[in-house]
């Protein structure tokens, strides 16, 4: 087992890094992961896409290029700003209680750590998998994911048949994610004074009666047991105006989380229809801001088998599980059906918050299951 040391200082390295998202958020963190593999022979791509974001590549070659296990952790934080910081700028942490606190401890730098250990356990042992193994350290994942956009376009995913998300699952095996779908519902109305209202057309109410249908109990009607509920949240309502004027714009942001075996078109095609039986055509438009595909690995499928016999070696009494929130995986399944699995050193439950933190035992555990998950490729792809 790793020096657990070792392990504490480069977590608590890569959590004082303050790469909350934003331009240029990754520059640092890379720099830092370079240097960590500073005498590796290895071929490490810095990728820069869109708004000065970064991601970083490797392929580590394995005695067979036919297909490849890819692994991917982001580099970006949530971007929230009442987190303490130090005088020189770096993320505030500490060390207590068997726990790394601090904002990205779970989500994930702690995971990054499971990535970088395990790879460095194969190069300095020169062990060469059974295949390629791809490792992604993306940026931009908390916000536009344009890191994960960018890996589509690498002719290495075309060979990968199974991806690997080190996001925070507390050493659970998460084998779904929900499908999710961003979209702005905008309803016109007719303007009036607000001592008649009767004389227009208040796209406000509109707006609420496209709620109330949206969140009735009957709106989802399928659903695998494996998955929690899908749900809907309603993220914002807007309409400018003073309080005397009838208003006649208004738009409604709706988050929706699809649980299998529903699928986004037919949940897409059930808001349509809502629309249609209520409003004129003239009175709303609909935009989709994001829509990505639930994934799904099935309990009994090689691939779940295998990695949960070795989470077991290391971690006794944890699950198969689904998410309710989707990961660079999301992306990745919605446009190439490359199959997904979470499972990540994280606390779900503390991420996004400034009291974050992780548990220092979990990096060890997640560091030898992806040890030994990288050494039985044959049995897992």
């Amino acid at each position: 087992m790793e020096n657990l040391e070792d392990i504490i200082k480069l977590t608590n390295d890569l959590v004082k890094i303050d790469s909350r998202n934003a331009p240029h958020a990754e520059d640092k963190i890379i720099d830092y992961i370079l240097k960590v593999f500073n005498n590796e022979k290895l071929d490490f791509k810095v990728i820069s896409h869109e708004n000065h974001r970064k991601s970083l590549l490797v392929i580590l070659p394995g005695k067979s290029s036919i297909k490849n296990l890819l692994v991917c952790g982001h580099l970006d934080t949530i971007n929230i700003s009442n987190i303490r910081l130090e005088e020189d700028g770096s993320v505030y942490t500490e060390i207590k209680d068997g726990k790394i606190y601090g904002l990205g401890s779970s989500d994930m730098k702690s995971g990054l750590v499971s990535m970088i250990f395990a790879l460095k356990y194969l190069i300095k042992n020169n062990i060469k998998p059974k295949f390629d193994i791809v490792f992604a350290f993306t940026g931009d994942e908390e916000n536009d994911r344009t890191g994960a956009i960018y890996l589509l376009k690498h002719n290495v995913i075309k060979k990968t048949k199974l991806m690997i998300i080190p996001e925070p699952t507390n050493l659970n095996l998460g084998l779904g994610q929900k499908g999710q779908i961003w979209l702005e519902a905008r309803f016109k109305g007719k303007a009036a004074h607000g001592s008649a209202p009767d004389k227009g057309r208040n796209a406000i109410l509109m707006a609420i009666k496209f709620i109330e249908n949206v969140l009735d109990p009957e709106f989802f009607k399928k659903n695998n047991r494996f998955f929690s509920k899908s749900t809907v949240n309603i993220g914002f309502i807007n309409a400018e105006g003073p309080f005397n004027v009838v208003q006649d714009s208004c738009k409604v942001g709706l988050d929706i989380r699809i649980s299998p075996p529903e699928t986004n078109e037919e949940v897409l095609q059930n808001i349509n229809n809502i629309l249609y039986q209520n409003f004129k055509k003239s009175e709303y438009e609909l935009k989709i801001i994001d829509s990505l595909n639930a994934s799904f690995i099935k309990p009994d499928n090689k691939a779940a088998i295998q990695i949960k016999e070795i989470v077991d070696k290391y971690a006794s009494g944890k699950r198969k599980i689904a998410l309710p929130y989707a990961t660079d995986g999301s992306v990745l399944n919605t446009y190439l059906n490359i199959p997904v699995a979470i499972l990540g050193p994280g606390t779900p439950e503390v991420i996004h918050n400034k009291d974050e933190y992780v548990i220092i035992d979990n990096i060890a555990k997640s560091i030898e299951i992806y040890k030994e998950i990288f050494l039985n490729l044959e049995k897992i792809i």
